[in-house]
């Protein structure tokens, strides 16, 4: 039989410091997992709301992402009125050329590497997910530019009515004037196509590969933004990485405070057995109370990184060509439910060599003892 979860409640409030101890370090150690996954949160859902289930974008061939991508204009005429391109009232196909340059902003003692993406006003019709929060959209013809409100008021320039100047000039972006200041020509970086309700995706990339006036590569947004995040993945490796060498500090410290419970309760466990509770039970009851004192570590953790979620970031992947990525601390339901499983198994593990040693404890020599 089961030994009753009063004895267990009983057991934790008597060694209120030792365990305050141990709970105060798995928590740390939840905390730092939930802030880490909370990085790759954000980081994965800034690319699930930049790509749209029904775009598609082209770079041109061999090339792995738009900043080493050729696109002529010959090509951009050849692909604009293929069947599975959704178009406006007005007839006109959803196609947006666009062009993508890198500028190095101040930032402290740094530089940082953000992308400038120049547009024509089709592309307010397939980048559907963009919101004018303040001021108003650009001006065809002008130099106008529109930022994102992660970097609004962190670089010169950056506000609202101010010039940004970049380059040769200070300028607002439209396309045709960013061509003439990267020297571009009639060329472009990337087009973005908004497909029909049901089109073929696989007959589109094949035609686009296969077609000699566009033989360009073609995937769906959600695709190639999969593919540029592999950021995502290296961060969440390296959280993983700190979450489990801290991870084994607090199962340390769960296995030295369960260690001592099983010295201080020698007689307790003898009389538990000569009541007729078996070797399992004993080991059951003490792996609960391990599981249970991590579990409320865990919500403990958890509480307290909740105040990262929503705070701005910005990260630069090291090299010339690697943009800084602006994003939100995204703490996510999963997260937290992950985190308290990432206790729970801190507690297990550091009270499973503990529980096996109450468990073998002689009935004769416990009450010898007393």
């Amino acid at each position: 039989m089961a030994i009753p979860f009063k004895y267990n409640r009983r057991s934790l409030l008597i060694r209120r410091v030792s365990n305050s101890m141990t709970v105060g370090a798995i928590a740390i150690v939840v905390g730092v997992f939930v802030a880490g996954m909370a990085i790759v949160g954000g980081l994965d859902s800034a690319i699930k709301d930049s790509s749209s289930p029904d775009n598609m974008i082209l770079i041109g061939r061999g090339a792995d992402s738009e900043a080493n991508s050729f696109i002529t204009l010959d090509q951009l005429d050849a692909l604009k009125f293929l069947p599975a391109i959704k178009r406006d009232g007005a007839g006109n196909p959803l196609v947006s050329p666009e062009l993508t340059e890198q500028v190095f902003m101040p930032a402290g003692d740094t530089l940082d590497n953000l992308p400038i993406r120049g547009v024509l006003p089709v592309s307010t019709q397939t980048h559907e997910k963009v919101r004018i929060i303040a001021g108003r959209m650009f001006a065809p013809g002008l130099n106008e530019v529109i930022i994102g409100k992660l970097i609004l008021n962190q670089y010169p320039g950056c506000s609202l009515g101010a010039d940004l100047k970049v380059g040769r000039r200070a300028w607002k972006v439209v396309l045709h004037s960013l061509q003439e200041d990267s020297r571009r020509g009639s060329s472009f970086n990337s087009i973005r196509l908004k497909l029909v309700h049901g089109a073929d995706v696989h007959s589109l990339i094949q035609r686009c590969a296969d077609d000699p006036r566009i033989n360009l590569q073609a995937k769906t947004e959600s695709e190639y933004y999969k593919e540029q995040s592999g950021i995502a993945a290296n961060l969440r490796a390296l959280g993983l990485l700190v979450a489990g060498i801290m991870a084994f500090a607090a199962i340390f410290a769960a296995m030295n405070t369960m260690y001592a419970a099983v010295a201080a309760r020698t007689t307790e466990i003898g009389t538990l057995r000569a009541l007729g509770f078996s070797p399992l039970a004993i080991m059951t009851s003490f792996l609960a109370e391990s599981s249970a004192l991590a579990f409320a570590a865990g919500i403990i953790g958890v509480i307290l990184a909740l105040p990262v979620n929503g705070l701005s970031t910005k990260f630069n992947g090291g090299a010339v060509s690697a943009p800084t990525l602006a994003f939100n601390f995204h703490v996510t339901p999963v997260i937290a439910i992950q985190a308290l499983v990432f206790a729970i198994v801190i507690g297990a593990l550091g009270g499973w060599l503990p529980a096996r040693q109450a468990m073998r404890v002689s009935v004769v020599n416990a009450l010898r003892r007393n």
